[in-house]
């Protein structure tokens, strides 16, 4: 009885995923930065824009000291989760109707936005610790996975389909694209509802929560007193400050510097998405085994040189986008389910909610301040007209290189990271050479080899 209840949950936390992610598609991404751009946002205001997601991951720490003397996981997630989403309606109504100035509908806008995700953080950490303790240990890594590849190839549909319908409005001229933000936002609060519904129905687990010490500053420090834990920290921080340092602007770049329509743009997502979705579950299947480190090891060298390599990218491409979306989207899967899964592995499961809040609060910061130097340096540099031989520099460019040697310095701290049952990134490598090649005479068993092996081993075990 106990398992069927698990199951139900379960597949209640993917359906609610499913929609969750539709209406983080249509508020974010290419949407977003096309909506900003509606508004004459300039860089330093996209810069903004892209660092306000992190720089509220603030309010998760009050949040989890609340959850940890509440233990009301599942009310703090679903209420703050609800306000999230509604919020977008007056956004939709400043992006249609044309109640105030142009500058004052951006500081509008990013003022309200600055609140939805002030919610969002506080119900994901709610979320996270919440199904950290309902999900079992040994199949983590399936199960979001699995969660993830379903939740990408929803993303992956509703961005090509608004993206084609916004470039049909965008031909009718700025009124009408307007109004097609506003079609596509309100979309998206729809979509966020339906997920609500299915968030309400899975049950929150017993707590293992420990006396909260009478001081929430010692229990704090507990936190950052873990070895361990600290330099998983350092990581976390160096690495997104080096990833979101160019990652708010590859849309800017798409749109105004590649002149990308927002179909194309919206197909390179689709093709992200699927290769996350893919990734996700084949990174799910196989983090079970070899477990976390050695995957985000690997996976990071080829996110460390994807900026760098979108700067030999011309407008008019179609190749080279695709197959960087394509294996970026492949490996990115892998980073992303693993330092999860990670985090959750060397946090103790008494007061988990406070170290993923310090965790997030750290990456955040790191988020938050990248796009902002950015887009400063951005605002500084101007119109940038340099030229490498028949190479045109862009400012973008400058960028997207500094990102990657970021990038290249912050991965050596992982290294210093213990994980219980770590295996070598050495041994994953040759698990994964084992693929011998691609027989069509035998459809794709060689392509799958690896994993199939390891489900072997873990049978004969």
């Amino acid at each position: 009885m106990e398992q069927r209840s698990i199951k139900k949950d379960l597949n209640n936390s993917i359906y609610d995923g499913v929609f969750a992610n539709v209406f983080a598609t249509l508020t974010g991404g290419v949407f977003l930065t096309g909506f900003a751009l509606s508004l004459g946002m300039n860089d330093l205001m996209i810069g903004l824009l892209g660092a306000l997601p992190f720089l509220v991951t603030v309010f998760q720490l009050p949040t989890s000291y609340l959850i940890e003397k509440s233990g009301k996981r599942k009310k703090i997630a679903i209420v703050a989760a609800a306000a999230a989403r509604v919020i977008w309606i007056p956004i939709v109504i400043l992006g249609v109707i044309a109640l105030v100035s142009r500058p004052m509908r951006s500081l509008l806008v990013l003022g309200l936005i600055f609140i939805s995700y002030t919610f969002v953080t506080i119900s994901y950490v709610s979320w996270l610790s919440w199904l950290s303790d309902l999900v079992p240990d040994r199949m983590r890594g399936r199960f979001f996975g699995t969660r993830n590849m379903l939740c990408g190839a929803a993303g992956m549909v509703v961005m090509v389909l608004f993206g084609n319908f916004l470039d049909f409005f965008k031909g009718r001229g700025p009124e009408w694209l307007s109004l097609g933000f506003g079609i596509t936002f309100a979309s998206a609060v729809l979509f966020s509802l339906v997920s609500l519904r299915f968030l309400r129905r899975i049950s929150e687990p017993k707590t293992h929560f420990s006396d909260i010490p009478p001081s929430f500053r010692k229990q704090l420090w507990r936190t950052l007193k873990e070895a361990n834990f600290r330099k998983f920290l350092t990581f976390g921080l160096l690495w997104s400050f080096s990833v979101y340092f160019a990652s708010p602007f590859f849309t800017l770049y798409f749109l105004r510097d590649l002149r990308f329509s927002y179909g194309f743009v919206a197909t390179l997502g689709m093709i992200a998405a699927f290769a996350d979705l893919v990734g996700m579950r084949l990174w799910g299947r196989i983090s079970d085994k070899v477990k976390n480190k050695a995957v985000i090891q690997l996976s990071s060298w080829v996110a460390v040189f994807l900026p760098l390599a979108w700067t030999i990218v011309r407008p008019g491409d179609i190749v080279i986008p695709i197959l960087l979306q394509f294996v970026g989207g492949g490996f990115w899967a892998g980073i992303n389910l693993c330092t999860n899964n990670l985090l959750l592995r060397i946090s103790p499961q008494k007061n988990r909610s406070l170290y993923l809040s310090v965790y997030n609060i750290a990456g955040g910061l790191g988020a938050a301040t990248g796009p902002i130097v950015a887009g400063t340096i951005l605002m500084s540099i101007g119109d940038l007209n340099l030229h490498l031989f028949s190479y045109q520099v862009l400012p973008l460019h400058c960028i997207f290189l500094t990102s990657t040697l970021f990038r290249m310095l912050s991965r050596l701290f992982l290294s210093s990271v213990k994980e219980p049952e770590e295996v070598s990134a050495g041994q994953l490598v040759r698990i994964l050479r084992s693929v011998r090649g691609l027989d069509m005479t035998n459809g794709f068993n060689y392509l799958l080899h690896p994993f199939i092996e390891i489900a072997r081993k873990g049978r004969n075990r």
